[in-house]
């Protein structure tokens, strides 16, 4: 009979065990409620074993609701353990009988035990092993086994010699097992609860990341187009954030986004919410019912109104007080039926960028000709990449002349012969090879074409020299000097004729390093020209360090010089400099007469425009020096 019993305690707790498990990972995981549905699920059990239990005579009963009551309290804690020892001390009490004291106080001291071990469990700060259950289990059996001497009319003492040696083998076993399985649906809950963590949150914010946000966006979507509702997604990029991380190190950074991350979350909880896109980048998904009193738009400039006041708050980040600053983009949706989240994402991205390349801290809000835009420069790149090995570049030349108007030289330009759309002007196709690697490739071909005109048998003896304009992308690559050197000996031209332009923005980036470039390829006999000298960040004290042969004056500056007092008096700065330091200087966009005179009464300057000549095909060039 006590076997039979056993088995039924046996099964009655792995029956537990797989409910438990079942119910807690459907469940929506409420703190409150979760308490409450385990502490009775745990009473209802114990209730349910002592409803078949062994009898011993009048209320003197046995059953196995010690391991369920420890199982309670080790894993539910000191809540579901009173709850389920309130529902199983109860229905005992209800059943009455000589041992109801000793029920009752069996009851709390298993439920007492458990809560002892959860406690022990969070010190440890893990698992217990399977020795460890099994001594706990061996200690309430012991202990209950004790309370049994007190039964009346020595009905205890008769248990504990018949059943005591049984308890102590199986039921101690049977709580370690049960704990087992409790603990092993523990540590893949866990896991699960951290893998859906690293899934759909952000590690270092602990704000939703990017996939959650796009669950959220393609949900809020779907509400809107089924009810009319309008949403926008608001996305917000630092400036300047990688400066502070090269300054004060990624430690310091990530510090700068946690501090940002919950300024933001007090702001936006109540109107939307916040996700954390990538490094510098957060995203706010903003919704309004179809029936709400305010309007998309005046939820979203409110927003940002608040935002904006909060980033320009200082934040202290060690001994450094940081002011933030972002570059905003908003797009509202749906525009159409057919929009999805990557949709809404790419407009917002799209006036986020223009936000960044107007300067920073300020918001756009999406326009349908952003997207024309910047659907040209995608194409515009996609097919420059096949134009290149395709040979749809073409090589222009610019004669450049001396006051005499005697040719002395010439500048290289590159124009685009597009199959379909004719010829492409470097306006539209040199901006988006500079933002890419393209640029490094467009380089490679103006100098290879340009060589091999300078070592063309009809150009080789001329006392010319050709220019080229070198992109800084490319000048700051590893191997720029070396291809230099290949592309000449491939070509077999004379460096002595070529002067490579270089932007004044090129100088205030790693000085030294672009001193060693330019002096080992000067001393191969090729100049350097710094480009439309004047527009950027020039500074003398890096002027005279490096190994400069030429500064040439931007057009802008010369077209109003004989009118304008101002860019006369920039242009005689720039003379005056260049005599000083024995410069020569080229004047780029002369077009009359009258701006060709104005520079050269005050200077030996070399001329370049269309006075003189236009930019033309390099064959047509060469052919024109006979």
């Amino acid at each position: 009979m006590f076997f039979i019993e056993l088995i039924h305690n046996t099964a009655l707790l792995v029956a537990l065990t797989t409910i438990y498990q079942v119910t807690s990972s459907r469940s929506k995981k409420n703190p409150l409620t979760q308490t409450l549905f385990f502490g009775f699920l745990f009473g209802i059990a114990g209730v349910i074993g002592m409803m078949t239990p062994v009898q011993y005579g009048n209320g003197v009963i046995f059953d196995g609701r010690s391991i369920i009551l420890f199982v309670a309290g080790m894993f539910g804690g000191p809540f579901v353990a009173a709850l389920c020892a309130s529902i199983i001390g109860a229905y005992r009490i209800w059943l009455g009988g000589v041992g109801v004291y000793i029920g009752v106080i069996v009851t709390a001291m298993a439920a007492l035990f458990g809560v002892a071990f959860y406690y022990y469990r969070k010190s440890v700060g893990g698992s217990l092993n399977a020795l460890q259950l099994l001594g706990a289990g061996l200690l309430v059996h012991l202990v209950m086994l004790l309370l049994f001497l007190y039964l009346p009319g020595g009905i205890g003492i008769w248990i504990d010699k018949q059943l005591g040696p049984t308890i102590i083998l199986f039921y101690p076993v049977a709580t370690m097992l049960i704990c087992l399985l409790f603990q092993d649906y523990e540590e893949k809950e866990h896991g699960r609860v951290e893998l859906h963590r690293l899934a759909y949150y952000d590690s270092l914010t602990g704000l939703p990341n990017r996939s959650l946000q796009i669950d959220r966006l393609n949900h809020a979507l779907l509400e809107c187009k089924n009810t009319g509702a309008k949403g926008a997604l608001i996305l917000l990029n630092l400036d300047r954030f990688k400066t502070l991380n090269e300054a004060r190190g990624h430690a310091v950074g990530d510090l700068l986004l946690c501090f940002i991350a919950d300024r933001l979350k007090l702001l936006v909880e109540a109107d939307g919410m916040l996700a954390r896109m990538s490094a510098d980048e957060f995203a706010v998904l903003v919704q309004r019912n179809a029936g709400s009193t305010t309007d998309i738009d005046s939820v979203v400039n409110h927003l940002l109104d608040k935002i904006r006041v909060q980033l320009k708050l200082p934040i202290q980040l060690g001994d450094d007080e940081v002011i933030a600053s972002g570059s905003i983009g908003i797009a509202t949706f749906p525009v159409n039926i057919e929009d999805d989240a990557g949709d809404v994402f790419r407009r917002a991205d799209t006036a986020m960028h223009r936000a960044k390349q107007n300067g920073g801290n300020q918001s756009i809000l999406f326009e349908q000709s952003m997207a024309s835009v910047a659907e040209q420069r995608f194409k515009i790149e996609r097919e420059l990449r096949l134009a290149i090995p395709a040979g749809e570049l073409m090589l222009y030349l610019q004669t450049q002349v001396n006051a005499a108007g005697v040719m002395v030289g010439a500048e290289s330009l590159v124009r685009w012969q597009h199959p379909e759309r004719g010829l492409v002007p470097p306006s539209l196709f040199i901006p988006v090879a500079e933002e890419t690697d393209l640029i490094v490739d467009v380089d490679v071909w103006v100098l290879t074409e340009t060589c091999r005109i300078l070592a063309r048998q009809d150009v080789y003896s001329l006392p010319i020299r050709v220019s080229v304009n070198i992109s800084p992308r490319h000048f700051r690559q590893r191997s720029f000097v070396s291809s230099i050197k290949t592309i000449l000996a491939d070509t077999g031209a004379d460096p002595t004729h070529l002067t490579l332009e270089v932007t004044e923005g090129l100088v205030i980036d790693n000085i030294s390093e672009v001193i060693a470039k330019m002096t080992e390829l000067t001393l191969l006999g090729i100049h350097f020209s710094l480009d439309d000298f004047g527009t950027g960040y020039s500074s003398l004290s890096h002027l005279k360090r490096l190994p400069i042969h030429e500064l040439k004056i931007d057009k802008t500056f010369v077209q109003d010089a004989p009118h304008d007092p101002d860019d006369a008096a920039l242009v005689e700065s720039v003379l005056a400099i260049a005599k000083h330091m024995q410069l020569n200087v080229v004047a780029e966009g002369v077009e009359t007469q009258e701006q060709a005179d104005f520079l050269n009464a005050r200077a030996e300057v070399i001329h370049q425009g269309y006075l003189y000549s236009k930019p033309v095909p390099a064959i047509s060039w060469v052919q024109n020096l006979a």
